[in-house]
């Protein structure tokens, strides 16, 4: 059985789902549910970003905002985990209405029902279509992979320290610090 693909503007018209859908090609893909793990990663970098940011009001970061962008014709409605626009970049949106850009920075924070494929696929279009940095966070592998446009990759272990490069100038925070603790650890700290 074949089901008709639907427009940009057809996907845009449909109430949101929860947990978030994408749009791809046509066809409509709901993002995994989050884990505990997912909200820790998404709380705990959204803190230190933020209070980064009020000590240097250079932008906006949000979690799970819808942003448009891409090529006339063959734009993506994506929905990062989490989303940094510089403050030179910033529109006025309508209520409830989403952001028409790339972002400068998008992270991913990977979901046991995540399909490489398909997280593959996103990070090209991000980074081929205006996102200027990629952080990928494999919650599991305790690792976050750092991507941008010009082919540079390095991946960080727990041990590491994640910078914002030229997106987030003078932004770190140490890997450990944004990735939950393991319930090891919890169970002997509570002993």
């Amino acid at each position: 059985m074949t089901t008709a693909k639907l427009t940009l503007r057809e996907f845009e018209s449909r109430p949101e789902t929860e947990p978030a859908s994408e749009w791809i090609a046509g066809e409509v893909v709901q993002k995994p549910m989050p884990t505990f793990e997912h909200g820790f990663i998404q709380s705990a970098l959204s803190f230190v970003i933020n209070l980064f940011l009020r000590a240097h009001p250079i932008g906006f970061i949000g979690s799970e905002v819808r942003c448009i962008f891409g090529p006339a014709g063959e734009e993506r409605p994506y929905v990062p985990d989490l989303i940094f626009i510089d403050a030179a970049r910033l529109r006025r949106t309508g209520p409830g209405q989403p952001f028409h850009g790339a972002p400068d920075l998008a992270v991913e924070v990977l979901s046991p029902d995540d399909r490489p494929d398909r997280v593959a696929a996103k990070v090209a279009f991000y980074l081929l279509h205006g996102v200027r940095l990629v952080w990928l966070i494999d919650p599991e592998a305790r690792t976050v992979t750092v991507l941008s446009p010009v082919g540079l990759s390095e991946r960080l272990a727990e041990v590491d320290l994640l910078d914002g490069g030229d997106v987030l100038p003078g932004f770190t925070t140490s890997v450990r610090d944004i990735l939950p603790p393991l319930f090891t650890d919890c169970a002997a700290d509570l002993g």
